[in-house]
């Protein structure tokens, strides 16, 4: 859970942190170097943060009921269906205070799944700018279920497509994050 929190916002300062490279390294090469390098970075940090870093859990679980966090915390706001408040406390406990527990509740687990896979979002345009939103987003999607795929056939944590979906989603957002980024920093046409 720590772990996630400050690679997610090492990795949001580096997102920040890529208009200072683009703006003071002169050559493309040292440019492109600086871009694939971020990439790297990135990927290298999400697989070891999800397979690598679990190696010997032999922790097998799995749920492939979509939105079930969502549905969950729609049940105990809304009451749309009886729901016991037990289920409600472990819905929503420690989100008072992250660093309470070493497991994140459903809905940190759900907003920490959306904030990792923002950078993918961001960088895959900014390194190959042919990336439109749906090479974007698919990129996401797939490399998501490749983690859960092979959390699921190595019995390494928790495989839920939850997790995809809410990783897909943080990769849009990320792509929606580039497009801003990217009319900031577009040069003005003089009139």
């Amino acid at each position: 859970m720590l772990k996630c929190l400050l690679f997610g916002s090492l990795v949001l300062i580096a997102m920040f942190l890529i208009p200072l490279g683009g703006k003071y390294l002169r050559t493309l090469k040292t440019q492109t170097c600086y871009k694939y390098t971020l990439l790297a970075l990135y990927v290298g940090g999400i697989l070891w943060l999800t397979l690598a870093n679990r190696l010997g859990m032999e922790v097998s679980r799995y749920r492939f009921k979509p939105f079930y966090v969502v549905r969950q915390m729609l049940n105990c706001w809304f009451g749309f269906k009886k729901i016991s408040a037990a289920t409600c406390r472990a819905v929503f406990r420690n989100t008072k205070n992250l660093f309470a527990s070493a497991h994140a509740s459903p809905v940190e687990d759900l907003l920490l799944n959306i904030v990792l896979f923002l950078p993918i979002g961001f960088l895959l345009p900014y390194v190959w700018p042919k990336f439109n939103f749906w090479k974007t987003a698919l990129a996401g999607l797939l490399f998501s279920s490749a983690i859960e795929g092979v959390q699921y056939l190595a019995q390494w944590g928790c495989c839920d497509i939850d997790d995809v979906i809410n990783n897909t989603l943080g990769t849009c957002i990320g792509y929606f994050c580039y497009r801003i980024y990217q009319r900031f920093t577009r040069p003005q046409k003089s009139a």
